[in-house]
């Protein structure tokens, strides 16, 4: 059983289709990414799955719970953090805490208590009087206390100094290895580079890429300007090379050699060692070379760098 999983779910405002043919499938024991911008879809997508909205068509499931038909159950295997949090500003941290722990049939006060103390809050203090990096602690707090199998958290490290982030992303690999899920929306790379598993990534609300982050460890995204010796028959030569190795061990996955006509620009996507195609890359006497190691970002630039320039 999967601990999401959608089929052609949808959400459309008359012509506006702000969420089309969503199909997922989220395993439990892992964290998931969602990427895109702002408008493409990931907190419509959450929504849904919750149940705030009512999808146009197609169907979903939160741990087996269908999200229209059985919302109640499926709504209670999750513990949700929405990235446009209010909490009662009248109220002290530590009986807003507590109040929040009472409320949801997996809440713990123990646990939620502990998180807050990872997180160096002071639960003393009222919420008018907190700042906003503390209103984020709290509200995470409230969250990641909860033992829900399955954590929905949207924009989380927002408003966190690096220290308070780093925990935070710790914390959230402590519940993938609890064997609960983890689906998180984020705009910072490296939070997904550091937690997640799988990574969808959207645009104009399609899922237009899905990616396994570990084996990115594996690839290099390589750019530069070719010498007018290499302006014809670079592509034939490359591929020529290409048959020295085995697809398993090394492949060419992206070749454009027109970014900009009048720069002869290449970028090459290489997984495998290093290695296996520095001699390669080096004989092709690239000017202005650069070597990025293919991490979330490189991919999410490329789907949404193509968007920008149609």
């Amino acid at each position: 059983m999967w601990a999401v999983e959608t089929k052609g779910l949808s959400k459309s405002y008359g012509s506006n289709h702000a969420l089309a043919d969503c199909d997922l499938q989220i395993p439990s024991g892992c964290v998931f990414g969602l990427l895109g911008p702002n408008g493409a879809g990931k907190s419509t997508l959450l929504r849904t799955l919750l149940g705030f909205l009512y999808p146009t068509r197609g169907t979903g499931a939160i741990a087996g719970f269908d999200i229209v038909n059985d919302r109640l159950r499926a709504r209670q295997q999750v513990a949700y953090l929405p990235g446009d949090a209010r909490l009662m500003r009248s109220m002290r941290g530590g009986s807003l805490l507590r109040w929040f722990s009472g409320l949801h049939p997996h809440g713990s006060w123990p646990a939620a208590q502990v998180v807050a103390q990872r997180l160096e809050l002071d639960l003393t203090r009222r919420v008018m009087f907190m700042s906003t990096g503390m209103r984020q602690k709290l509200a995470l707090s409230i969250v990641l206390g909860c033992q829900a199998p399955i954590i929905v958290l949207d924009e989380p490290t927002a408003n966190l100094d690096p220290t308070v982030r780093h925990t935070v992303l710790q914390l959230l690999r402590e519940i993938r290895g609890q064997g609960r899920s983890v689906v998180l929306s984020s705009h910072i790379f490296s939070d997904i580079d550091e937690t997640c598993d799988h990574v969808a990534i959207l645009r104009a609300g399609e899922i237009v890429a899905r990616v396994d982050v570990p084996l990115l460890q594996y690839s290099h995204w390589v750019s530069g300007r070719l010498p007018a010796s290499f302006e014809s028959g670079w592509a034939s030569s490359s591929q020529q090379w290409l048959k020295q190795f085995e697809p398993q061990t090394l492949l060419l996955a992206h070749l454009i050699d027109q970014v900009s006509p009048t720069e002869r620009r290449i970028q090459l996507q290489l997984t495998g060692e290093p290695q296996q195609w520095f001699s390669w890359v080096a004989a092709l006497q690239l000017q202005d070379l650069q070597i990025e190691r293919g991490g979330i970002g490189s991919i999410y630039r490329r789907y949404h760098h193509q968007a920008e320039a149609v």
